[in-house]
């Protein structure tokens, strides 16, 4: 079986490649950043250029590809909502097509995200057929990425898709998603958020290869179009976050602030829930502190997929 993995010198893209070269056929992709050193076919490519997209396939060929490339939104002086709907949208749909042309029965598993699904108060925990109202440009451009995909499967161009909507991600080198949620910038404090009990999903960096795993032993099961959330079997409180983190001794030991829970209502007092269209930025980062923002995968586990891993054997354990 031949796989093309793009993105992969990115966080998960790197992971699967050297997991996944031990069984198949693999060719990795990269654009700026140099791909880790894992021995494979590497070709570096700029996915919004349609030649390198053409030679791209025409020499992988692939039977499956797994679709880790993506462009994240920029910080507050440098949007990017254009580039983003560009590169997880237009260029997704572009390699699709070429590689169904060269391949009709090619498999495309699209990393898509959670944040496709938006900031709502009437949603807990949110599942694949809720309807997605996504606030920021990674959700936003995620969800176009879908959609143009879902479009090709109904021209009958491609016929099998499989998304995954990934939680926020971590592994033990990697721990910017659950920082974010439990300290202050520059890393001066953590920080409680009223009773620290609300919960969030998120998700090991293994449990996403397991999965892609279990499906190319499983292929059959995963024919036409579908969706599935992908994360940790149970989510995390905020305080449990703060004590395996503060145990595994890979951030530094600071103090805890708590913010008050009157506070805390005063600050998400008339959030929105489930209305469509866009939130500040300050109004989204307060509904995912703020509030629990789960997501249920009992559709992947009952595919056989079995999530084992957590932050406490991804961090505790040597």
């Amino acid at each position: 079986m031949k796989i093309l993995i793009t993105g992969g010198s990115g966080f998960i893209g790197s992971a699967l490649c050297k997991s996944l070269a031990l069984y198949y056929d693999i060719t990795g992709t990269y654009h700026e950043n140099a791909p880790p050193s894992v021995k494979i076919p590497w070709v570096q490519v700029d996915l919004l250029e349609p030649e390198d997209v053409a030679a791209l396939i025409e020499t992988a060929r692939p039977d499956v590809i797994v679709h880790a490339a993506g462009l994240k939104q920029g910080g507050l002086l440098k949007r990017n909502e254009r580039e983003c709907l560009r590169v997880n949208g237009l260029a997704t749909e572009r390699l699709c097509t070429w590689a169904a042309q060269a391949n009709p029965r090619v498999l495309f598993i699209y990393l898509s995200s959670v944040s496709v699904y938006g900031i709502r108060r009437d949603v807990k925990p949110f599942r694949e057929e809720d309807p997605c109202y996504p606030t920021e440009t990674n959700g936003i451009s995620k969800l176009f990425g879908e959609e143009r995909l879902r479009y090709l499967i109904e021209k009958q161009i491609l016929k099998d898709v499989l998304i995954f909507r990934l939680a926020p991600c971590y592994d033990k080198t990697w721990t910017r998603n659950p920082e974010r949620r439990i300290m202050i910038p520059g890393q001066m404090s953590y920080i409680r958020y009223g009773s620290g009990e609300q919960k969030m999903s998120a998700l090991a960096r293994g449990n996403v290869i397991n999965a892609i795993g279990h499906v190319l032993k499983n292929r059959g099961d995963f024919e036409g179009f579908q969706i599935f959330n992908l994360c940790d079997r149970r989510p995390y409180s905020f305080n449990e976050l703060m004590k395996v983190i503060q145990l595994s001794g890979i951030l530094p030991h600071r103090p805890v602030f708590t913010l008050p829970t009157p506070l805390v209502n005063f600050f998400s007092l008339g959030m929105p829930g489930g209305a469509v269209g866009k939130l500040s930025m300050l109004n989204t980062y307060q509904a995912k502190v703020f509030r629990d923002m789960t997501y249920d995968s009992g559709k992947l586990i009952e595919k056989g997929v079995n999530p084992v891993h957590t932050l406490e054997t991804v961090f505790l354990k040597s």
